[in-house]
């Protein structure tokens, strides 16, 4: 073990050779010492120490499974690579990779504000858990920024931001965000979803952003047989979190945590094809006699075009649309026929899905610009 490569100087090296996000996965991340092309398992949850010293001072790489193996940190330095943060927590949903950096920042009486078309889960969490903590909760307009900027309160600890939004897909200045909230407090947090794009499209840390969540669960894993979320953190939240992660016992399995280590090294390969498929999609739907309205910001005339020009360039495989009928049954009866797609929820798998959306929750109706 000791004869394992030094994966944070690899990494260093890599960024500074201005490599290739998929050229860095591939070089840096093997198991050389042992001759084999991908990197070696290691599973467990015991850690044996040479001493009772060495013990109790409890200053070893390993000391017990949920603290991370050499697998564990492998992955963590493999997106921490990839999202250009200090480190990165992983856990054992994209769910809890949020709902554990909300709990990890806030504390009773510190206000949040959280986008509109947030993750849905997500706001329920707001409004029924963080309440109990006398935690309170504002939601703003995704495609008004004053919205952001009138809610902002002195007490305000914590931003988050979803872009694209959930369904809906609206896009966020995120560089403006956050140049503007970092003028207004040094106090306030920022984190971000960014689970549409991965961090092999975007990087939100780049662009102002503290944390950069990912559900690793989609894309990265690309075979919808592994359920796994990441924190990614810059250095003066470093503390917080790791304090976090030992007192709750946030982990995951070595055996995920290798899947998705494999699965990183064609995802750029698979999101190209997804773009490529997606864009067939929708031009089919937009020429489609009983479609409304197509959600996505690769369509010229969507109000979000510009912004997912400006920082994307790429699309994943998710669009939604709606039906000129309002009648329930017909979407229904739309589902049920459909004879290639599954009906089923998450994203980013090789097995097309189908699901219908609800927006019901949402104090903000996003722009639906047609041609």
């Amino acid at each position: 073990m000791t004869n394992r490569i030094n994966y944070l100087n690899k990494i260093k090296t890599n960024i500074d050779n201005n490599l290739a996000d998929s050229t860095s996965l591939i070089k840096a991340f093997d198991d050389m010492n042992n001759g084999f092309v991908n990197n070696i398992l290691v599973n467990g949850s015991t850690i044996l120490f040479r001493n009772t010293s060495e013990m109790i001072k409890n200053n070893k790489k390993y000391t017990y499974g949920t603290h991370g193996t050499p697998t564990t940190n492998d992955l963590c330095v493999a997106i921490s690579m990839l999202e250009r943060s200090n480190e990165t927590i992983i856990t054992c949903s994209g769910l809890m990779a949020i709902t554990s950096t909300f709990l990890s920042i806030l504390k009773p009486n510190d206000h949040a504000l959280v986008v509109d078309s947030v993750y849905s889960p997500l706001k329920q969490f707001c409004k029924v858990f963080l309440t109990r903590f006398n935690v309170h909760v504002d939601f703003f307009d995704p495609r008004d920024e004053y919205n952001l900027k009138t809610l902002l309160r002195t007490n305000t600890k914590l931003i988050h931001l979803e872009s694209p939004c959930s369904n809906t897909f609206e896009i966020l200045d995120i560089h403006s965000i956050c140049k503007y909230i970092k003028q207004r407090s040094n106090r306030c947090i920022i984190s971000m979803d960014n689970s549409w794009a991965t961090p092999l499209i975007y990087k939100p840390i780049t662009q102002g952003v503290d944390i950069s969540i990912c559900a690793l669960t989609k894309y990265p894993t690309g075979c919808s047989d592994v359920v796994i979320g990441s924190i990614s953190i810059t250095k003066n939240l470093s503390l917080t979190f790791n304090t976090f992660k030992r007192t709750i016992g946030i982990t995951s399995s070595s055996y995920n945590c290798n899947l998705i280590l494999k699965s990183l090294k064609s995802t750029i390969v698979r999101l190209h094809h997804h773009h490529n498929s997606v864009v067939k999609i929708c031009k089919y739907l937009t020429t489609s006699h009983h479609v409304d309205h197509v959600f996505s910001p690769i369509l010229p005339w969507s109000p979000d075009h510009k912004l997912w020009k400006r920082d994307y360039k790429l699309s994943n495989g998710i669009i939604s649309f709606t039906l000129k009928t309002k009648k329930i049954e017909d979407y229904k009866r739309l589902l049920d026929g459909l004879k290639i797609f599954g009906l089923g929820w998450s994203w980013g798998g090789y097995k097309s899905l189908a699901a219908i959306a609800d927006t019901k929750h949402r104090h903000f109706k996003g722009k639906t610009n047609n041609p």
